[in-house]
């Protein structure tokens, strides 16, 4: 800032100097005095300086960065670099995504999971006839949400008892046909698809759509380590090359699966334990078929609960024949936290399977066409009539795993500024992450002037980072804030030591 402020003195009294060439000397007496130029001090210049020296930073050097920063109270653009330049959004998509579900299916949405009987009820306790359920998108039944799914079978189940049901002769039969077939995003990395965090996309889910193994060590270095699968039995099959090593050698595992299937081949090493309580080591692996694994493991559950079951667990579409729901009666049914409670999970935690499973909802409740693009249609339909330039998208999940996503900086700023002045602000203030809270910036800008003063969504993918979201500046001005980094050659940390930069710097301004 110093060196701005200084120029601009320079150029003032280089300025005096030249009128003093051209302009007579007035006589000096002892009534008049010299004065020195007087600078005009602009915090927002300021400001814009500050900032334009942090990108230029030398470790960023080669990345492609572009920055937005918007007064919520006048409107005006405080700063921008690259704003109008399309970058990968990684997960800034998924600020996209929870305007469009508070504007189509408003913050008390419910999903509602319901449990048909197709059969009869014979003496003694037998059920003649299917269990089918019925999804509706509800991506609630995980840990994230705090919600098992054995709480939600534990309804259904409560439904049987009263009837008096202890045996099932019938088939379990999972109907996920609420949304398509279609299971992973355009543009998803194919060597993702075995990572918890990219599981397929179903209208039933239950544990993200994963199934958890845990292995354990070995009693002697060089055994093969015990692997033991805490849910999902019966929704794959595992085999394991895993062998224990020194208690001072790390753990590393890798995943293979054929994509389609449920057959998964473990690799790798788990340590020894020294002596001391070692906690296993745990993967989380998607399951190939949602549906099929929500029918499994209401099956386990109903036989843990002594209720016999005779029959097959399949999916609507292994069924193949119309399934009369209006003539069925219902069992039970679940219904979901509010949306607002969603979105918080979704944002906070960054938790891609809920937005996949919204962007499909919201092509299912706009067109009745529940796919990601109709879910992306209905969001670009959303910023036109709200006066934002929907040819700054290109949109085609709702999370922000494909790498086919595209936006502006300007964009993403405008948008937080229409959600600003809309009537769901505080829900989506309250679904952001906060630094030192539990959520993607827990550990990020703790003890500096912006821990409290920082809500925003953040992004990342392979070279790229992203944070976006508001800033509330010293005068209590809450700011919209974008910034995005392309083609990162350096470490992450780095990135994000950038943007906290930035945040700092804008949480400290004063327009005083």
């Amino acid at each position: 800032m110093a060196v701005i402020r200084n120029g601009i003195a320079l150029s003032a009294i280089a300025l005096c100097s030249l009128v003093a060439q051209q302009t007579p000397t007035p006589r000096r007496t002892d009534t008049v005095r010299h004065r020195e130029p007087v600078v005009q001090r602009s915090p927002i210049r300021e400001l814009q300086a500050d900032l334009e020296a942090l990108l230029k930073n030398r470790d960023v050097a080669s990345a492609y960065i572009g920055v937005c920063v918007l007064s919520t109270e006048t409107g005006e653009f405080l700063f921008r670099s690259n704003d109008t330049k399309a970058f990968v959004p990684a997960s800034l998509m998924k600020l996209f995504t929870t305007a469009a579900a508070l504007e189509l299916l408003g913050p008390e949405f419910r999903f509602t999971t319901r449990i048909y009987l197709d059969g009869r009820i014979r003496q003694g306790g037998d059920f003649e006839g299917n269990l089918i359920i019925r999804g509706s998108g509800d991506p609630t039944w995980s840990e994230a949400f705090n919600s098992h799914p054995d709480s939600v079978f534990a309804v259904w189940i409560r439904g049987l008892d009263s009837l008096g049901i202890t045996t099932i002769k019938g088939n379990i039969i999972a109907d996920d046909r609420y949304f398509d077939a279609i299971r992973y995003g355009p543009g998803w990395m194919w060597d993702d698809l075995a990572k918890p965090y990219s599981p397929p996309v179903s209208a039933l889910a239950a544990f993200d759509n994963c199934a958890r193994i845990v292995i354990h060590p070995a009693s002697a270095v060089g055994q093969p380590a015990t692997i033991e699968l805490l849910y999902g039995n019966g929704a794959i099959r595992v085999t394991s090359e895993i062998l224990t090593v020194p208690h001072d050698q790390p753990a590393e595992i890798a995943v293979q699966r054929e994509l389609g299937s449920n057959a998964l081949e473990l690799r790798g090493v788990v340590p020894l334990p020294d002596g001391s309580a070692v906690e296993p080591v745990i993967v989380d692996v998607p399951v190939d078929n949602p549906a099929l694994y929500v029918g499994m493991l209401f099956r386990n559950a109903l036989e843990r609960h002594q209720i016999r079951f005779r029959g097959s667990v399949l999916t609507a579409s292994e069924w193949g024949e119309p399934i009369p729901y209006s003539r069925l009666p219902i069992l039970a049914e679940y219904s979901s936290p509010p949306l607002r409670t969603i979105i918080a999970v979704m944002n906070r935690t960054s938790h891609n399977l809920c937005a996949e499973m919204l962007l499909k909802t919201i092509g299912k409740e706009s067109s009745g066409a529940g796919s990601f693009a109709a879910g992306a249609d209905y969001i670009r339909s959303m910023l036109q009539r709200n006066g934002l330039a929907s040819d700054e998208l290109a949109m085609s999940d709702g999370s922000g795993l494909s790498r086919l996503n595209l936006v502006t900086p300007s964009l993403v700023a405008r948008l937080l500024w229409m959600l600003w002045r809309s009537s769901w602000r505080n829900d989506v203030a309250a679904s952001l992450a906060r630094p030192g809270e539990p959520g993607t910036l827990r550990t990020r800008l703790v003890g500096t002037l912006a821990e409290k003063n920082v809500a925003a969504k953040t992004g990342t993918l392979d070279n790229v980072s992203a944070l976006a979201g508001y800033v509330t500046t010293r005068d209590g001005e809450v700011l919209c804030v974008a910034i995005l980094a392309n083609h990162l050659l350096v470490p992450e940390s780095i990135a994000r030591n950038l943007e906290d930069l930035i945040c700092m710097r804008l949480a400290s301004f004063s327009r005083r």
